[in-house]
């Protein structure tokens, strides 16, 4: 195992080393990856990304960002609000502070992004904030609801409204459980 992650290291890392890689940052990792999701070089940044979705599901260490990640839900890049929003969903489970309370309706935003793709990554992210906790489902309920993609393709209309259909379905059924 490397001692500090750089770039080079970063750069060798393969997809199948991933999780292992993960369960071993550092805090001065995690610092470098969360900056290396700005990077120009788009496998860099994707290997930053994979590193802290994997450690995000495993501990907290990513978890004091939270405020650059939040950043990153309104960046004029929709790659870098993509970023922002699926390792926030990740991160909801370690909220101590109810951070996401303060995020959400930005994240919401996310949902009905101009790019098919985020508002798809963020809709599929809100199945793991229900999983995660009870606490936003009304509000999450609510939003899809009344989100209508009226400016996407028919085909990728399709896709949304099923994936939405997916996360009211999941509350839905948590409710029946309650």
């Amino acid at each position: 195992m490397v001692e500090n992650l750089n770039k080079e290291d970063l750069k060798a890392v393969s997809k199948e080393q991933i999780p292992e890689f993960a369960k071993n940052l550092s805090a001065v990792d995690v610092r470098f990856l969360v900056d290396t999701l700005a990077e120009k070089d788009d496998s860099l940044r994707y290997k930053a990304f994979l590193l802290l979705q994997a450690n995000s599901r495993q501990s907290s260490s990513v978890y004091p960002y939270w405020d650059v990640l939040a950043e990153k839900l309104e960046s004029d890049n929709s790659y870098q609000r993509s970023l922002g929003s699926m390792l926030i969903v990740e991160n909801v489970r370690w909220d101590k502070d109810c951070k996401f309370a303060k995020t959400i309706s930005k994240y919401l935003r996310c949902c009905e992004d101009e790019k098919f793709i985020t508002a798809r990554q963020a809709i599929q992210g809100l199945a793991i904030v229900t999983g995660s906790t009870d606490q936003y489902n009304d509000r999450i309920k609510q939003n899809l609801t009344s989100m209508s993609y009226a400016h996407y393709k028919e085909s990728q209309q399709k896709l949304l409204n099923k994936d939405k259909a997916n996360v009211l379905a999941i509350i839905q059924n948590k409710r029946k459980l309650d």
